[in-house]
């Protein structure tokens, strides 16, 4: 695991350059796209190869199938393992994918993108569309991620501040997809520490009395108080719904996972529940990019998949579950979400922002490995 976090930091490059390859790419949707042209060579090219976290990428095969007869082969893996996936084929010279599906924020804008391995491709018709927060680079997808809870043994969520995670009554009872192999959980990591002044506010909102601090400021302090309290790590956020959800505990746990666990109530019969009131966040939500592989094999393809992922037919894969929304505000979401959709999600958890992932990420990471230890 150390030998992966040194080679994150070694390929790391200034923020100035980030800025400068994001500002190029603009230049991508800016140039006239034939379509016409793009479809007809994708067509000949017949195939499209993705990398992504989701294995519901290959979901979106159907569509390509039958619109354009384009074949869709998908390797599933971890956000990291992606970014580090595409840096290593590429400085081998290796040019076999044509497509990301990317949460590795940090990977994506201070690796992948200035180092010129994957570019930023937004189909012309939607830069007017989508917001201009998810264009550059492109985001698909947005999901939320949040406390849940076993509803056969709580009425409502069991916790409203945030700052109750650090407290010896969940000892042990907090379950999260670990965030040494969960880029955005370090992100959300990052917020909190950039947000001390709220989670100050939050800890004296549920224990009526200024934090004392052994640590700068008070997300530190809660991230200290947190690692320190016997989490429990698990690989993924089935895992987390799972030992949440599970009917017939008489003792739950309580867990940070993506909304869109909550199908496993009616696929498992899980009784999970969504927290909706937690001071001061519910959580966090996050982006799931597109981007097109430099050099890649099947380049008409790429952009033409990515078009795809924007229609409703293509992004129907995610949005057809609770707590997975697309970006293109004309297509539908299941309308059994929780809080409703996006902008309520939105109103209610962080957004995981480039600027604070950037500046806390790395050290994040560190003071939380140690502070586990």
């Amino acid at each position: 695991m150390m030998k992966r976090l040194e080679f994150r930091k070694t390929i790391l490059v200034t923020f100035c350059v980030i800025l400068f390859v994001l500002a190029l790419g603009s230049i991508v949707y800016a140039v006239e796209q034939n379509w016409d042209e793009i479809i007809a060579k994708a067509k000949e090219e017949g195939e499209v190869v993705t990398y992504g976290t989701s294995g519901r990428v290959a979901r979106v095969e159907s569509v390509m199938l039958t619109r354009y007869g384009i074949s869709v082969r998908h390797a599933k893996m971890s956000d990291m393992e992606i970014t580090e996936r595409i840096a290593r084929e590429k400085v081998a010279g290796v040019h076999e994918v044509d497509f990301i599906m990317a949460e590795d924020i940090l990977g994506v804008a201070k690796q992948l993108l200035p180092l010129g391995y994957v570019e930023n491709f937004v189909p012309e018709m939607y830069k007017d569309l989508i917001d201009d927060e998810y264009l550059n680079p492109l985001v698909f997808l947005v999901q939320p991620r949040t406390i849940f809870y076993n509803t056969e043994v709580y009425d409502e969520c069991p916790i409203t501040n945030l700052w109750e995670l650090t407290i010896e009554k969940w000892r042990g009872k907090i379950v999260i997809r670990d965030p040494e192999i969960t880029s955005t959980n370090i992100s959300f990591f990052a917020e909190i520490v950039a947000r001390a002044d709220e989670m100050a506010a939050a800890y004296k909102d549920y224990f009526g009395q200024e934090v004392e601090l052994t640590t700068d400021n008070a997300g530190w302090e809660f991230l200290k108080r947190l690692a320190q309290n016997n989490v429990v790590v698990v690989g993924s956020d089935s895992d987390v719904a799972e030992a949440v959800g599970a009917p017939g505990q008489s003792d739950p746990p309580i867990g940070f996972s993506t909304v869109g666990k909550l199908r496993l109530n009616v696929e498992q019969n899980f009784v999970l529940g969504v927290a909706e009131d937690i001071v001061p966040t519910n959580g966090y939500h996050y982006p799931a990019y597109g981007l097109l592989v430099s050099n890649a094999p099947h380049p008409n393809a790429a952009k033409l998949f990515i078009r795809v992922l924007l229609t409703d037919a293509g992004a129907h894969a995610w949005t057809q579950d609770m707590g997975n929304f697309s970006t293109n505000p004309d297509n539908s979401y299941n309308p059994d979400n929780p809080l409703g959709g996006l902008d309520a999600w939105k109103q209610v958890t962080w957004p995981l922002r480039l600027n604070v992932t950037a500046e806390y990420s790395r050290d994040v990471l560190d003071f939380w490995i140690m502070n586990r230890n």
